[in-house]
């Protein structure tokens, strides 16, 4: 297994992942959004990275968002996306994955790497623990401009 950074070549490998990813969890992002955003995060690397997992083909992804905050006082990496393909499960495919974005934002100056996790996800949430992350006190709130 191999993982590279995505770059405008593979941004079709890159969109089919996602595209399963949400729809798994049942996420409605029209294709065209979703190009655009992912087509400016591969592009504008202070902005963050999508790692992308290949054996031989693609197989599973990690993508970072960068931003700025006071809890941490600095730059913070934002895991946005963890996917592995179902066949690809149970091989440490997203452990490879997750270490490799922690290294990645390790690099670019991160003090810290957050996330979120879906209720009922236990799998990946016990993926995350073993990587020495914690649940924090608090909900997550968005509210859609």
């Amino acid at each position: 297994m191999r993982i590279e950074a995505a770059t405008e070549e593979t941004l079709d490998a890159v969109l089919a992942l996602l595209g399963a990813q949400y729809a798994e969890h049942a996420i409605d992002l029209p294709g065209n959004t979703l190009r655009e955003a992912t087509r400016v995060l591969v592009g504008e690397p202070q902005r963050g990275a999508i790692l992308l997992a290949c054996d031989p083909g693609p197989i599973g992804l990690a993508v970072l968002a960068f931003t700025w905050t006071l809890e941490h006082g600095g730059l913070v990496a934002w895991l946005d996306e963890l996917y592995v393909v179902p066949t690809h499960r149970g091989r440490r495919v997203g452990e490879e994955l997750l270490q490799r974005a922690l290294e990645l934002a390790r690099r670019a100056g991160c003090r810290a790497v957050e996330l979120e996790v879906d209720a009922g996800h236990a799998r990946a949430a016990h993926l995350y623990e073993r990587a020495g992350f914690a649940p924090l006190p608090r909900s997550r709130w968005s509210k859609a401009l």
